[in-house]
């Protein structure tokens, strides 16, 4: 049985909750498309469509597998009459043959596979000589008044260690040097938006976000009530609108 997080529970909302804006993503998509060399693209963590939908509207032969057949339901809805092959499997052990593909995406995947280094030995095997990783986990994302509210839930809800798998992509950059692999940090695009106290509490203590999904109902309702009176005393109006960024942190992993 795979270690590796499912998003079914997330299915009905994640659309809602985790896409990305229609401004970021007109200027990231082009991006990604200038580094994919032609020929067939696996997307391990394929979700919703996130990221392959948009891939294959610009022409792009997408594939793609997810442990989530939630996830891939919500996909196949979505994609019409033209929805990218799918199947169900694991990133540690995918079901497909050396060189297979000429490039693949890991979008925001690596941090919930514990075996990540299992998931890069796979991904590299099914790509061709030349063949082009592109992979990223949120960069810098939060502003401080963000990051510290989180601690604090956190830290009140029992501070458990999250994520199970890579922390930044950082650790990804040095295991594929020490394999030989051409790393290149691609530019960044970064929206800039806003949001409240109130609004960020409430997710966490309905557990909308993954690293909240091993916390019980109840750990959740005391933690973030608990760090609502902290944020009174220390941040003043919890409704009061605060600057929030997201930051995309792709590479390109050439193999050699």
């Amino acid at each position: 049985m795979t270690q590796s997080v499912s998003f079914d529970q997330a299915a009905e909302y994640y659309d809602q909750t985790r896409s990305l804006p229609d401004a970021l993503m007109d200027e990231l998509v082009p991006i990604l498309v200038a580094e994919l060399p032609p020929g067939r693209c696996l997307e391990i963590g394929i979700g919703t469509g996130r990221i392959a939908l948009p891939l294959q509207r610009r022409g792009m032969d997408v594939y793609g597998v997810d442990i989530s057949m939630g996830m891939l339901r919500k996909l196949v809805a979505k994609s019409a009459a033209s929805p990218p092959p799918v199947a169900i499997a694991d990133a540690t052990r995918l079901p497909f043959g050396k060189a297979t593909f000429s490039s693949a995406i890991a979008s925001h995947v690596l941090h919930l596979i514990p075996e990540w280094r299992t998931a890069l030995d796979e991904l590299t095997r099914v790509l061709t000589p030349g063949g082009v990783l592109l992979a990223a986990r949120s960069g810098d994302s939060r502003e401080p008044w963000q990051r510290e509210v989180r601690r604090r839930f956190f830290a009140e809800a029992g501070d458990r260690d999250w994520p199970p798998g890579i922390r930044r992509m950082d650790d990804v950059d040095a295991e594929m040097r020490a394999r030989g692999v051409e790393v290149r940090k691609l530019r960044d695009v970064k929206n800039e938006s806003s949001a409240s106290v109130s609004e960020l509490l409430d997710a966490l203590e309905k557990g909308i976000w993954s690293a909240c999904w091993s916390i019980d109902e109840e750990t959740r309702r005391r933690a973030a009530a608990v760090t609502r009176e902290w944020a009174r005393r220390e941040m003043g109006d919890l409704d009061a609108q605060r600057p929030t960024r997201h930051s995309t942190d792709w590479r390109a992993y050439v193999l050699r």
